[in-house]
């Protein structure tokens, strides 16, 4: 009698739990993946630094391992860790919604299962990362602000602030367009490659839906996810630190085009790999563990 009474009482925080995720889906998609994406930010922000300035060095861009010696020799080694604060702030709000929104799209679109295609889950991932881009721009673009190096950036709000006041209220989304674009290609090409591979991987070669299938299948995500969003992220990187210079994606890529070739707009692809693979790693992992630790289902 005794040990089933302790049963049930151990049981019965677990029940508790499981109901309150199945009461909250959305909310409990959003935490595991805000969590998930503000640990790979945490992990990787120094290779976004590197990034930025790559891009931003336009013809005379050194490489990855150039870039950051410069960066710690000119600045110290801290400065491979600026703009933390908005690049988790907008991991938790951009990574919570444009991840924990995936599934829930992908239900709405019917893309589930063994019956959900691939354009379905394409569309899934596009639709959740334009959203959650359009509603972080801002966090967006302070990060990027602090990351470029100028001597002049301050703090998160600092830089909010002298944005507000030198382009109004409106300045604070400048970039929407190819960052709502980057967010969608990214989100496609992150969670639909790794939807599709992990089903190739688990029912057509047998593999456990365990930690080394989830390693595996994230680091291939992240490599196309990579290559998909090299280009668009070249173009949101410019139109965010110069507005003036590329007030829209079509002239920012034309200028690109014309002052370094069509390899312009693959500036910084090794840096971008070199973060974006880690993080693809680190966010399905992270993500698959608090979905199984919250009684949620796997992606």
């Amino acid at each position: 009698m005794q040990q089933g009474a302790m049963r049930l009482e151990e049981e019965a925080p677990q029940q508790q739990r499981q109901s309150w995720v199945e009461a909250n889906p959305v909310v409990a998609n959003f935490a595991a993946s805000g969590v998930s994406v503000a640990t790979g930010v945490v992990l990787t922000n120094w290779v976004d630094v590197i990034k930025v300035r790559q891009q931003l060095a336009g013809p005379q861009a050194r490489n990855l391992a150039a870039t950051c010696w410069h960066v710690v020799r000119s600045e110290g080694p801290l400065a491979l860790q600026k703009g933390i604060t908005p690049a988790v702030a907008r991991g938790v709000l951009y990574g919570g919604l444009r991840i924990g929104l995936y599934t829930p799209m992908k239900s709405l679109l019917g893309a589930e299962g063994r019956q959900g295609s691939l354009a379905s889950k394409v569309a899934a991932g596009m639709l959740a990362g334009a959203l959650a881009a359009g509603i972080s721009n801002p966090t967006d673009l302070v990060k990027t602000h602090m990351q470029k190096g100028d001597g002049a950036s301050g703090g998160p709000f600092t830089v909010l602030g002298r944005i507000a006041r030198q382009e109004g209220v409106r300045g604070l989304w400048v970039g929407t367009t190819p960052s709502m674009a980057r967010a969608a290609l990214l989100t496609a090409a992150q969670c639909a490659t790794y939807d599709e591979l992990k089903l190739f991987f688990v029912r057509g070669w047998g593999w456990e839906d365990n930690l080394h299938t989830h390693f595996t299948v994230s680091a291939l995500a992240g490599l196309v996810t990579t290559t998909v969003t090299a280009p668009v992220d070249m173009v949101k990187t410019n139109m965010f630190v110069n507005p003036q210079l590329y007030p829209t994606p079509t002239a920012c890529v034309r200028k690109i085009v014309q002052q370094q070739g069509v390899r312009g707009l693959f500036k910084g692809w090794g840096a971008q790999w070199a973060r974006q693979g880690p993080m693809t790693t680190v966010i399905f992992v992270v993500n698959e563990f608090l979905r199984h630790e919250m009684g949620m289902p796997t992606l």
